[in-house]
């Protein structure tokens, strides 16, 4: 599975055991976040979330234009934001943001220079009038350019994969082009596309297990493989750019993306007591701590403000709260927290506990 959703969007409803849905739970009080366990075994497409006041005009214009909410052109399911955040719990890697453009700009001339060596004179030349884009007119104008290409760069991203090909590059790339090694598996998977040449724009980001990243409003990314908890405000609202079959809508996704340019940091946990992290964040739909219980350590007492999702992800945890509940969660499994005034984790394992 790519995806398993924890939360009350309508787009994959979590049900509760023996109990019907968490919205029935929750006398159809929708949760403000949603939490996914994120599993991409592939890359996933590029793409961007608008913010709070593009969601509301986009749902609504696109209600009053009749557009079935299930339609494979709808770019709005709903009127929120989405805001996220994505926790590694393996090695994990992303491209976010648009990389600071004298990198950008000394990458295309690298790419032209080695295609022009190696007799790939089509490719030096895209490059070469790419990079000339880039130094005059910035990241926007030459985004806009490769999506206006669609269609076209079938022979250009065919000769990119061969001629940055390790066994042609002799693993010899500096480390601003990490990038390259994996074009050959994006062309093989989508061939032609301009995601491949757009990617190149973008800051790789290889997370350790149990670091982050948060991507704000109008961020461009693409998760490229890893397994990962994501938490985010409560939509799915995704407006995408490149590698993907799906739905591209050029026009709507310039209009929600930002062009600013530099480099992107990963997130770490800040330790508040034994035994529980705290992951910053940026919004207020969303907090999310990460709580570690061994032979030595226990959680007692925990206050929570508002309802909350846990997801056990290694060993077993067990849950009390002060009206005597008591709950075992195994690696995979979940539980809903709410109406009690404390709680309490034991066992031996790890857990990630989602709330606003």
């Amino acid at each position: 599975m790519a995806e398993i959703w924890f939360g009350t969007h309508p787009g994959s409803m979590t049900n509760v055991a023996g109990n019907g849905t968490l919205l029935d739970l929750r006398n159809q009080e929708p949760l403000p976040f949603l939490f996914k366990i994120l599993a991409a075994g592939s890359p996933l497409s590029i793409q961007a979330h608008p913010n709070s006041q593009q969601a509301i005009d986009g749902f609504a214009a696109e209600n009053a234009a009749g557009i079935p909410l299930d339609a494979s052109h709808r770019n709005y399911k709903d009127n929120k934001h989405k805001p996220e955040m994505l926790v590694a719990l393996t090695d994990f890697r992303a491209v976010v943001g648009f990389r600071p453009v004298a990198e950008a700009i000394e990458v295309f001339g690298l790419i032209a220079d080695h295609s022009a060596a190696n007799e790939y004179q089509r490719l030096a030349l895209a490059f070469s009038a790419w990079k000339e884009t880039l130094q005059s007119e910035g990241v926007e104008a030459l985004f806009t350019q490769l999506l206006d290409a669609r269609g076209k760069l079938a022979e250009i991203t065919a000769d990119l994969a061969l001629a940055v090909a390790p066994e042609r590059s002799g693993m010899g790339w500096p480390s601003v082009l990490t990038h390259l090694y994996t074009l050959p598996q994006l062309e093989k998977l989508y061939p032609g596309d301009p995601g491949i040449i757009i990617f190149l724009l973008m800051n790789l980001i290889e997370l350790r297990p149990l670091e982050a990243i948060q991507v704000g409003a109008g961020v461009i990314h693409a998760y490229l493989g890893g397994l990962g908890l994501e938490i985010m405000a409560a939509s799915d609202n995704v407006l995408r750019g490149g590698l993907t079959p799906k739905h591209i809508d050029v026009a709507e996704l310039q209009k929600v993306l930002s062009f600013e340019t530099g480099e992107f940091h990963t997130l770490s946990a800040k330790k508040l007591i034994n035994g529980l992290y705290e992951y910053p964040r940026s919004v207020s739909d969303y907090l999310l701590y990460r709580i570690e219980v061994g032979g030595q350590n226990i959680l007692a007492d925990l206050k929570l403000a508002n309802p909350a999702i846990l997801i056990c992800t290694n060993g077993e945890i067990a849950i009390g709260d002060s009206k005597e509940n008591r709950q075992i969660l195994s690696k995979g499994e979940a539980a809903y927290l709410a109406d009690a005034n404390f709680f309490s984790f034991s066992g031996s394992g790890t857990a990630f506990l989602a709330t606003s």
